[in-house]
């Protein structure tokens, strides 16, 4: 026969296994949770980076193309010959088309403070700075201008986007889980 005892034991253990049940099955639940919410945020911090990406290449195929006209008038110059008109035309329409997509370049750096990666913003400011100084600078004013600076304009804003992907790429690696 079955005592008091025997059932109170009984129910204790059966209380207390499931005590413990419950209390591990939501610790799982909540780390799964925590986990599943942490790859999510990687994948969208991921998805930004690569929009990002995309923006400041819209910017910098623009810029190339400004820069090629660019060097195209300084050569032209130093065979004492006239650029033609419709070039200055097309220059023209190249630094509207670079001031257009501005803003696509600014839409890069919101997302990049938004996702508080703040070095990468920093790059970013400062290629869009040098990009911007070329931009200004006016060629019809500027007599002195030889290739081999021209090259070196290119060549330190290419140094710039460098880093600014070499930022990138090391926050694409991140892993949040």
């Amino acid at each position: 026969m079955t005592t008091l005892i025997e059932v109170l034991d009984t129910a204790v253990k059966i209380g207390l296994g499931a005590g413990i049940t419950a209390v591990v099955t939501y610790w799982h639940a909540k780390q799964k949770a925590k986990t599943e919410s942490a790859k999510e945020y990687e994948k969208r911090h991921r998805t930004l980076l690569e929009q990002v990406a995309n923006q400041i290449e819209v910017v910098n195929h623009v810029y190339l193309k400004n820069w090629a006209l660019a060097v195209e008038f300084v050569r032209v110059r130093s065979q004492n010959e006239e650029w033609p008109q419709e070039r200055w035309s097309k220059l023209d329409a190249v630094k509207e088309e670079l001031f257009s997509a501005f803003s696509e370049f600014t839409s890069a750096e919101s997302k990049l403070l938004l996702i508080n990666e703040t070095e990468a913003y920093k790059k970013t400011r400062e290629l869009g700075d040098a990009i911007v100084k070329f931009a200004r600078m006016n060629l019809k004013a500027r007599t002195h201008l030889e290739e081999r600076e021209m090259i070196e304009i290119r060549d330190n804003i290419r140094v710039i986007r460098d880093e600014l992907y070499k930022t990138l790429s090391s926050s694409y690696q991140t892993n949040f889980t």
